[in-house]
C-alpha cells in the first residue's frame, strides 16, 4: 500500500458499538507546582515592597472561608481569580475571600505571578474576572487583552486616580476602585449579566438521518431525550436529599449560599419550583451550569427538581393555552461572539435547541436591553432572537412554555419561560447595525418527532429496553465517555428497574470505547456470565455482549480471539434471529473485517460481500451500514491493487454518505481520503489533491488543528506534490505537521 495513511472505512465494529441491551429482567488532577493549593500569607518571594497595596482592612462581618484551586471542578458560569502578590493578614485575606465568595462562589486566589499565568494559560472553556491591584495589572495588560479566557478586570487599590488612563487604553478593565462596597456591587453587576446572557445551542439538519448522528446533531437529540428520561423517574425523597446534601458540600464555608440552602431545605414544596428557579438562586446558577455543559453527575443530582420545575411549566402552560390563542411572540437579548453568529446565519433553516430552560421577555425591550449592554468582550455582537410561536398551530403539549411573571422577583420583565425540550426553525439572521443581529425562530414539534423517529428506529432494531438506557448509550455515541460512565455508575447504585447486567454491558463499552480494554473485558464477561444464568436466556442479547467481547479482543489485535467470540456471536444470531436480520449482516461483517486485519483478503471479500448482499435486502438504499459495507469492499480490492473496482465502491459508499450523513461528518471525511488514495495510486495526482484538500477542509471545520487525522492529511497532500515534483509545495505542507 502507499506509504501515506489509508483510512479505511469504519467497519462494523464502529457499528456494532452502537449496540444496546434490552430490559429483559433478570435476578440478579494534580495540581501545578506552582498554583496555589491554600489560602496563605506568603508573598511573591520576587515581588517589591508595594507604595499602593491594596487596601488592608475590610469592614465586613462575614465567616472565615477558604479559596479553590485552578482544579476544584467549577459549578459557577464565572472564575474569579484574585491575583495579590502583597497579600495582608490572614483575617484581612479571610474577609476578603468571604465577600468574594457572597459573589460568586469559585474564586481562585494567586499569590504568585507564575501561578496565574499557568492558571489563565490552561484553562479551557472558563470564563474568568481577574480581580487585582494596578501594580499587579500594569505588567499582564498586554497579553490579557489578547486571552479570550480573561473577560474582565477589577482594578482593586487605594489610589484609582494613579490608574484612571489605563481605562482608555484597555478595553477589558472594568472600573477601578478603592470602596469594597463598589467593588462588589460591579462585580455582582457583571456576573449577572453573564447568567443572563450566557447561551448555548445545539442545530439538527432534519433532512438528514437519526441513524448517524453528528457530535452536534446527537446533542440536539440528547435534550430531547432527557427529559423524556427525566419525568418518566418515580417521585424519589431521596433525590431531595442528595441535592441538599451535595449543594452544603459544595457551598460549605459561603455564609450566604448555605442560609439559602437551608431555606429550600426547610420551605420547598414542588408548587415552588417556577419562583426557586426564577429568583437566580444557587438551584439556577448550578442547574443552567450542568444543562450548557451536559455535566450528567450534575444533572442526576437536580432530577428530582428539574422533574418538578418541568411539571410545574406544563401546568402553566395548560393555564396560558386557556387564556390566550393566535400568536406569541417573546424576544431574547445576547451577547454572542461574531463566530457564534455566523454559525447561527449558516444554519438558517435548520433546527436550533437551546441547551436548558430558556428565559424570554414578552417585551422586546428587555431583550434590547441585554443584547445592547456594553461589554468588554472585542469579539461580541448583540443579538435580538424574536420567537414566534402560533398556539393554534400546536394544539398539544409538544412545546411548553409558561408566563412566570407572577413568579419573578422581576414582574415587570414580563418573562416567559420555554422547558427544556423547545426547538425552534431559525427562519433568518441579519445584521441590522454593526454591532446588533437580529434572529427571527419559530417554535416547531420537529424536534419532538426526531426524538420520536430516534426511539422507535432503535426500538424496531434492537427490542425493547428503557429510556434510562438509551438516554447513557447515546452519550457513547456522542463521544461523550467519561459522561456516559458516570451515568450509568449512577444508574447502577440506584437502579429504575434496568437489569443490572445491561448497566455493566454499557459501563463495558463506555470503557472500551475509552481504549480500557481490560476493564471493558471484565464487565463484559461479568454481563454475559449473569445473563446465562437468567432463565430463560436472552439469546439476542446474548450475542451482542459476544459480539462486543470481540470487538475488545479485536482492537487488541488478538484476531484468533476475536474471530472465535465474532463466530459464536454469528451461531447465535442464526439460530435465533430470521435469516435477513440486521445483526446477522453485522457479525458477517465483523468476521470480514478480522480476515481483513489478516491479510486475508479473499476471506474478507467473502464475509464483506454476504454483508452487503443482506443489507441491501433488509435495509433501506441510503441506509448508513450499506455505506460501510461498500467501503469496507472497496477497501479490500484497493489493498489487493484492483484500483478501478476500488474506486467503484469507494464512490458509492461516497455517494450513500453525502445522502444520509451530516456534510462534516467524519465518515464523508473518510471516503474523501480513501479515494484520494486510490487516485494517487493510479498516479492521477491532481484528482488524488481534489478529494485530499475537501477532506482536509472537513476536517479543519470540525477538529482541533492539532488533531492527528488533520496531520494526516497535510502528509497525504504533501506527498501528491512530492510525487508531482513540486517540492517546495510539499514542503510547506511537510511543515505544518
Amino acid at each position: 500500500m502507499n506509504s501515506e495513511t489509508q483510512a479505511t472505512i469504519s467497519s462494523s465494529s464502529s457499528t456494532s458499538h452502537k449496540y444496546w441491551l434490552s430490559d429483559e429482567k433478570h435476578d440478579t488532577k494534580s495540581t501545578p507546582p506552582s498554583v496555589v493549593t491554600k489560602i496563605s500569607t506568603k508573598t511573591d518571594e520576587n515581588a517589591q515592597p508595594a507604595s499602593e497595596a491594596s487596601p488592608s482592612s475590610l469592614q465586613l462581618s462575614t465567616s472565615g472561608t477558604s479559596g479553590r484551586t485552578p482544579n476544584d471542578e467549577n459549578k459557577e458560569s464565572v472564575t474569579l481569580i484574585w491575583l495579590d502578590l502583597n497579600m495582608g493578614s490572614d483575617d484581612d485575606t479571610q474577609r476578603t475571600m468571604a465577600m468574594l465568595r457572597e459573589i460568586n462562589d469559585f474564586v481562585v486566589l494567586h499569590t504568585h505571578l507564575d501561578s496565574y499565568i499557568d492558571h489563565v494559560a490552561n484553562a479551557r472553556n472558563e470564563r474568568i474576572f481577574l480581580v487585582t491591584s494596578g501594580k499587579c495589572v500594569i505588567g499582564l495588560l498586554p497579553d490579557v487583552e489578547t486571552q479570550s479566557q480573561v473577560d474582565c478586570i477589577f482594578i482593586f487599590c487605594l489610589n484609582p486616580n494613579k490608574y484612571k488612563h489605563l481605562q482608555n487604553e484597555y478595553s477589558k478593565i472594568i472600573g477601578i476602585f478603592s470602596k469594597h462596597e463598589e467593588l462588589a456591587k460591579s462585580i455582582k453587576t457583571n456576573i449577572d449579566l453573564v447568567e443572563k446572557q450566557i447561551q448555548s445551542f445545539s442545530f439538527y439538519n432534519q433532512q438528514k438521518s437519526t441513524r448517524d448522528l453528528s457530535r452536534e446533531s446527537a446533542s440536539f437529540l440528547w435534550f430531547q431525550l432527557f427529559k423524556d428520561l427525566i419525568i418518566q423517574m418515580p417521585p424519589d425523597n431521596h433525590g431531595k436529599r442528595q441535592m441538599i446534601q451535595k449543594c452544603q458540600e459544595y457551598y460549605c464555608g459561603n455564609k450566604k449560599e448555605v442560609a439559602t440552602i437551608q431555606e429550600f431545605s426547610d420551605t420547598y414544596r414542588r408548587t415552588d419550583a417556577i419562583r426557586w428557579y426564577t429568583r437566580q438562586s444557587f438551584v439556577y446558577k448550578l442547574i443552567n451550569k450542568a444543562l450548557r455543559t451536559e455535566d450528567i453527575e450534575q444533572l442526576y443530582i437536580f432530577r428530582f427538581f428539574i422533574a418538578d420545575l418541568c411539571s410545574s411549566l406544563a401546568q402553566e402552560y395548560k393555564k396560558m393555552r386557556e387564556r390566550e390563542k393566535g400568536v406569541l411572540r417573546v424576544y431574547r437579548g445576547v451577547k454572542l461572539s461574531n463566530e457564534e453568529v455566523e454559525k447561527l446565519k449558516e444554519n438558517e433553516g435548520k433546527l436550533i435547541s437551546m441547551n436548558g430552560f430558556l428565559s424570554t421577555s414578552r417585551l422586546p425591550s428587555v431583550a434590547l436591553n441585554f443584547a445592547s449592554q456594553l461589554t468588554k468582550r472585542r469579539d461580541a455582537v448583540g443579538v435580538l432572537f424574536e420567537i414566534e410561536y402560533d398556539l393554534s398551530e400546536l394544539n398539544d403539549d409538544t412545546i411548553v412554555c409558561a408566563d412566570v411573571a407572577k413568579f419573578s422577583d422581576y414582574p415587570e420583565e414580563q418573562e416567559v419561560l420555554f422547558d427544556l425540550d423547545a426547538t425552534f426553525k431559525i427562519q433568518s439572521v441579519n445584521r441590522e447595525k454593526p454591532d446588533l443581529s437580529r434572529a427571527n425562530l419559530r417554535v416547531t414539534s420537529k424536534g419532538a418527532d426526531i426524538a420520536r423517529e430516534y426511539i422507535k428506529l432503535n426500538r424496531k432494531e434492537l427490542e425493547e429496553r428503557s429510556v434510562a438506557i438509551m438516554f447513557g448509550s447515546l452519550l457513547c455515541d456522542m463521544g461523550q465517555y467519561d459522561k456516559s460512565m458516570k451515568y450509568f455508575e449512577n444508574l447502577f447504585q440506584n437502579p429504575q428497574g434496568e437489569n443490572i447486567s445491561d448497566i455493566e454491558f454499557n459501563l463495558g463499552r463506555a470503557h472500551d470505547f475509552r481504549g480500557e480494554y481490560d476493564k471493558a473485558l471484565q464487565l463484559y464477561e461479568h454481563s454475559y456470565a449473569t445473563m446465562m444464568m437468567s432463565k430463560p436466556v436472552s439469546e439476542t442479547v446474548s450475542a451482542r455482549v459476544l459480539n462486543n467481547i470481540g470487538l475488545v479482543y479485536n482492537s487488541k489485535g488478538e484476531y484468533d480471539r476475536a474471530l472465535d467470540y465474532y463466530s459464536r456471536c454469528l451461531k447465535m444470531r442464526e439460530k435465533c434471529l430470521p435469516s435477513d436480520h440486521p445483526d446477522i449482516g453485522g457479525s458477517l461483517n465483523n468476521i470480514g473485517l478480522v480476515y481483513y486485519r489478516k491479510g486475508e483478503y479473499d476471506r474478507a471479500l467473502d464475509y464483506y460481500s454476504k454483508c452487503l448482499k443482506m443489507r441491501e435486502k433488509c435495509l433501506p438504499s441510503d441506509h448508513p451500514d450499506i455505506a460501510h459495507s461498500l467501503g469496507n469492499i472497496g477497501s479490500v480490492y484497493d489493498n489487493k491493487g484492483e484500483y478501478d473496482r476500488a474506486l467503484d465502491y469507494y464512490s458509492k459508499c461516497l455517494k450513500i454518505q453525502e445522502k444520509c450523513l451530516p456534510s462534516d461528518h467524519p465518515d464523508i471525511a473518510t471516503s474523501l481520503n480513501n479515494i484520494g488514495l486510490v487516485y494517487k495510486s493510479k498516479g492521477e495526482y491532481d484528482r488524488a489533491l481534489d478529494y485530499y484538500s475537501k477532506r482536509l477542509k472537513i476536517q479543519e471545520k470540525c477538529l482541533p488543528s492539532d488533531h492527528p487525522h488533520i496531520a494526516r492529511s497535510l502528509n497525504n497532500i504533501g506527498s501528491v506534490y512530492k510525487s508531482k515534483g513540486e517540492y517546495d509545495r510539499a514542503l510547506d505542507y511537510y511543515s505544518k505537521l
